[in-house]
Formats: structure tokens, sequence, C-alpha cells
């Protein structure tokens, strides 16, 4: 019988669901500033100060996430693939959606909008490059 505990994989999944949820509900956010401010034009000082505090907000749940994948949860090549490869599909899938020999066996996903979606394709590229730090730290920390 195996007896590992599945906290640590639990709490690397739970940490990419919420670090994404963060990045699309803040270009969720942003998308609203815009169509908000193109009707009432009052609102560019708050556009203005919200990418400043996005990005912070985003680098430290990125940050946080790093921290906890790498240094505080066990070496568990898994987790860390699974982070490669949920980055790397969202990254890649406006690419893959038009391309013609590919296009036609992917889920067509209304999160990701091919023009609005900045923290949400940034978000994608952090949590490959935290897979892929994940796959070499793991592998030296074993050895």
């Amino acid at each position: 019988m195996n007896n590992k505990p599945y906290y640590p994989m639990l709490v690397s999944l739970g940490g990419l669901i919420g670090f994404l949820a963060i990045a699309w509900g803040c270009d969720a956010l942003m998308q609203f500033l815009r169509n908000r401010n193109a009707v009432t034009f009052s609102l560019n000082h708050v556009i203005f100060w919200s990418f400043a505090l996005i990005a912070l907000l985003l680098a430290a749940a990125c940050l946080l996430l790093a921290w906890l994948t790498l240094v505080r949860l066990p070496a568990n090549a898994w987790g860390s693939l699974l982070y490669l490869l949920c980055g790397l599909f969202i990254v890649t899938y406006p690419i893959l959606y038009y391309t013609p020999v590919v296009c036609c066996w992917l889920p067509d996903i209304k999160a990701i909008d091919f023009g609005l979606t900045m923290y949400l394709y940034s978000a994608g590229g952090w949590l490959a490059v935290i897979g892929l730090a994940g796959l070499v730290w793991k592998g030296r920390k074993k050895q």
C-alpha cells in the first residue's frame, strides 16, 4: 500500500486554479473598466492605477505560487509537469486555434478571448516557467 498524502498535490492544484482565476478576473475587471470608460469617459485615472495594482497583485501571486511549488512542497514531477502543460496550452492556444490541422480538435474556450486576455496569457507563461523550473529544481533536489 502506498500511504503518501495527496495534500501537496491538492495544494498545488488549488494554487494553479486560483492563480488562473485571479488572472481571468483581472482581465474581466479591465474589460469592464474599458467598456464603462467608453460610455462615461470618467475612469481614466482608475484604469491608469488598475494596471499598476493588477500587475503587483499578479506578481505577488506568481511569486507566492512559485515559492509554494518549488520550495515548500515535496519533490513531485507530476505537479511540475501539470504546471508546464497547462501554461503551454494557455500560451499556445491562439496558435493552435488557427492552425488548420489542429483547429477542429480543440474546444472553443470562451474564457480565452484572443484580444482581451493579456493577464491570462501572462499567467499561462509564468505557469510554464514555474513548471519548467520545478522539473529542473526537483531533479537537482533528488540528486
